[in-house]
């Protein structure tokens, strides 16, 4: 029967059971919900600290960029980057090695949700550039006057010639050049007996034709030895003449003379032959470079004059011209013509000295200070004299030892490259720089133009610096390394010459060992730009500095002082001076070669 009290009954039990099932369902739903909820925040957590300790990682990464290429970088705080920040922190353990510390953040230092902290060790690579000698010369040879004196040993891959009484404290060695070779030549078809317009160059018979010149290249930076010319006279004899190599102007001989011999009118007969004008081994000629050989009659006479051999077209690197020396030049009649010629490179062996009446050259203050070379004349040697021939000595020569060989410059182009990309990294200047009176603080940077100091303006190097241009010391210029150097050395590279005068001077950091380097790439004077200069030009003054000019001539003159150089040619006079530091052996630099920082394997920590 129906029951309504039943009915109430079990209306009100499916209400509860309603209410508990719903109960049950929301707590369960809590409980899930919870649960993602912290699986969410656990997994937003584990990608904010992989993304802390990515931003970590990319911090150490910037650091030691810095470091290479901000001088004294010391680190930073709370630096942006991506969506954090990081904090580093870099300390000195002493002057080759670093602690560096970085923590990243997500989002900031401030409120981070995660952070990750990295600590390595960082130091300076194990590429050092070594200046073994104070003095180092390439094929150009070093040449030594008026009382200049080396505290160091020399070491040319030319002669060493010393005429007026000067002193090495260290060992003097000059090395032979490569075998002599014929490198340019136009000599066929040959012989020549009789002349026609096409097949011979009269010149010094008349005003308008008393020089011949013939343009060429060398194939190698060889130290030119002789020039052969394939050449007659006229029965009467004419005068002697010069033979001058000289840069090129517009495609015609310039007045800037590189080197000069004499043809001897007597070696010359009224038959065609090959006559030998020997050349000094310097400068090396660049073979990028065309260069013209001049024979420079000092005056014309129409019965006594030269005649040399010429083909057209015969040399594919140059031309023959008519005219005068430091006036005009004309093509020959027919133009396009050569004459014959071979100019010959290598083949010299060395000397130490070039007196043979008096002492030219002390060398030595110790038993194993030595003189070693082909050939040793006018020398007075504490140690050993290693030789073939000798004259006007203190000792005979020591036969037990071949000749030296030359030996490579201490610096490659790619260790000028990298510093030249350190400058740049640096930063540009767009066109010249003038560092006054005020002074300034410069580096890592790349100037466009050219460098100038003067005025008594103190310029500190505070990075690696590129010059494209010139660069010029004058009226009292200082240049210094900033203190942030400490024991390293600091380099300046120009990519022209550079003139120092006017008592400006040099200073490192101020900690022993420290020098500024001054490297040009110029190869001057025998570049086109180079106006008659040498690569490096140093008068009065100086100081604690090293001069690099691989490529070029550096010409030290009346009094000046420094610490070492390097060049293609080197000059010395006027009683100039060079206190070499042995420590120079193996040079550290503040960056680039030797001086690049790098994380010291197996150092990586992961800091919680």
């Amino acid at each position: 029967m129906f029951n309504a009290k039943n009915i109430k009954l079990e209306s009100g039990q499916v209400l509860v059971l309603t209410m508990v099932s719903l109960t049950v369902m929301f707590v369960m739903m809590g409980a899930l919900l919870s649960y993602t909820t912290a699986q969410i925040i656990l997994h937003r957590s584990a990608v904010s600290k992989e993304q802390a300790l990515n931003i970590a990682e990319a911090g150490v990464e910037i650091a030691i960029w810095k470091l290479n290429n901000q001088g004294g970088y010391s680190g930073e705080t709370n630096t942006s980057y991506g969506n954090g920040a990081y904090t580093i922190s870099v300390a000195s353990v002493n002057p080759d090695s670093k602690t560096i510390t970085v923590t990243g953040y997500v989002p900031n230092s401030t409120n981070p949700v995660a952070s990750k902290t990295i600590k390595i060790a960082v130091g300076i690579n194990n590429t050092v550039v070594s200046f073994r000698y104070g003095v180092q010369a390439g094929a150009g040879g070093f040449s030594l006057t008026g009382g200049s004196a080396i505290n160091g040993s020399v070491y040319s891959n030319g002669n060493i010639s010393a005429t007026t009484g000067v002193h090495i404290t260290g060992s003097a060695i000059a090395a032979n050049q490569p075998a002599l070779a014929v490198d340019q030549a136009n000599d066929t078809p040959l012989p020549i007996s009789s002349c026609t317009a096409s097949t011979c160059i009269t010149f010094a018979n008349a005003s308008a034709t008393q020089d011949f010149a013939q343009s060429f290249r060398i194939s190698s930076a060889t130290a030119l030895n002789n020039i052969q010319f394939y050449i007659k006279r006229t029965v009467g004899v004419p005068s002697n003449a010069t033979v001058r190599i000289v840069t090129d102007n517009s495609g015609s001989p310039s007045s800037n003379i590189l080197m000069f011999g004499t043809l001897s009118a007597s070696s010359v007969t009224t038959s065609f032959g090959w006559v030998t004008v020997s050349m000094p081994p310097t400068p090396i000629l660049d073979p990028a470079q065309t260069y013209w050989m001049v024979i420079d009659v000092s005056n014309n006479n129409s019965s006594k004059y030269y005649i040399i051999g010429a083909n057209s077209g015969g040399y594919s690197d140059g031309v023959a011209k008519l005219g005068r020396y430091g006036e005009s030049w004309s093509s020959t009649s027919p133009p396009g013509l050569d004459g014959y010629f071979r100019i010959y490179l290598g083949g010299g062996m060395s000397m130490i000295g070039g007196n043979d009446y008096t002492t030219g050259v002390y060398v030595g203050t110790t038993v194993s200070d030595d003189a070693w070379a082909h050939t040793v004349k006018g020398a007075t040697v504490t140690g050993t004299i290693y030789c073939q021939t000798s004259s006007y000595t203190n000792k005979p020569c020591n036969t037990t030892k071949p000749d030296p060989s030359p030996q490579p410059m201490p610096l490659s182009d790619g260790n000028i490259q990298e510093w030249k990309d350190d400058a740049e990294a640096g930063g540009i200047i767009t066109g010249d720089y003038h560092v006054g009176w005020q002074g300034a603080d410069i580096g890592p940077k790349k100037i466009t133009g050219n460098l100038l100091v003067d005025g008594g303006g103190t310029l500190t190097l505070t990075g690696t610096l590129w010059v494209q241009g010139k660069i010029t010391l004058t009226g009292g210029a200082k240049l210094k390394l900033s203190t942030i150097y400490g024991a390293n050395s600091g380099a300046i590279v120009s990519d022209n010459y550079v003139s120092i005068g006017g008592g400006s001077t040099f200073s490192g950091s101020g900690t022993d060992g420290s020098y500024p380097f001054l490297i040009t790439t110029s190869n001057c004077p025998v570049g086109p730009s180079c106006a008659g200069n040498n690569a490096i030009y140093l008068s009065g003054g100086a100081g604690t500095v090293a001069l690099v000019a691989q490529s070029g001539t550096v010409q030290i003159n009346g009094g000046s002082s420094l610490k070492a150089v390097t060049a293609n040619q080197i000059v010395m006079s006027g009683g100039a001076t060079l206190e070499y530091d042995s420590g120079l052996i193996n040079e550290n630099f503040f960056s680039g070669p030797g001086g690049s920082w790098e994380m010291t394997p197996q150092t990586w920590q992961l800091l919680e």
